[in-house]
């Protein structure tokens, strides 16, 4: 060990140490904020999914309750138009008994509030329903978009997380090898107690 100058085994055991507890704190970080990603683009994708089909339904049946063509005065259309906007109603009040926002709350009310219009004139109940439900759909984007930046965040932990695993297993490995390289070759390692 006289020739030995590389870091010294107890020093090069305490970096490891630190180096992997590091690692441990910063694993465990990484998989709490993956998991709170993976929700919110779950939920996100989710409830998006389901606004963008309400908002479809929405425009057919606004369309179909302002619209001046003769074919939507028949029977029929009448009768398809009311069945489009009962459905709508039941799932955009499911969806708002599931929303933890109160503000979200409220678009949904606002929405549903353009449905249950009785003006046939595309007035501002319409109007506002229809900028309600747009800002519904911002919203969910956005939350999106912050699960997107956790995940770019947890590639960066991930980098880390590696850099330290490394240096951790450098740090044991290197002293280690380099006095069994020398034993191999016949050197005499003598320990200092």
């Amino acid at each position: 060990m006289k020739d030995y100058t590389f870091i010294r085994p107890g020093i090069a055991v305490t970096i490891s140490a630190v180096t992997l507890a590091l690692a441990l704190l910063i694993g465990l970080w990484l998989i709490v904020s993956l998991r709170e990603a993976a929700a919110t683009a779950s939920h996100g994708a989710n409830t998006v999914q389901a606004l963008h089909k309400y908002n479809a339904g929405f425009e057919v049946w606004r369309q179909m309750a302002t619209g001046t063509d003769a074919g939507y005065k028949r029977p029929e259309a009448i009768a398809q138009r009311d069945s489009i906007g009962r459905e709508l109603r039941v799932e955009l009040s499911g969806l708002a008994n599931s929303m933890n926002d109160s503000r979200e709350r409220d678009l949904v009310q606002n929405v549903l509030l353009g449905l249950t219009s009785t003006s046939t004139t595309g007035g501002r109940e319409a109007q506002e329903a229809r900028e309600a439900m747009i800002v519904l759909l911002a919203k969910q984007d956005s939350a999106l978009f912050h699960a997107a930046k956790v995940s770019q965040q947890a590639v960066l932990l991930s980098a880390v997380l590696l850099a330290l695993t490394i240096i951790a297993a450098g740090m044991l490995i290197v002293p280690m090898a380099w006095l069994y390289v020398r034993y191999k070759r016949g050197a005499t390692i003598e320990v200092k107690v």
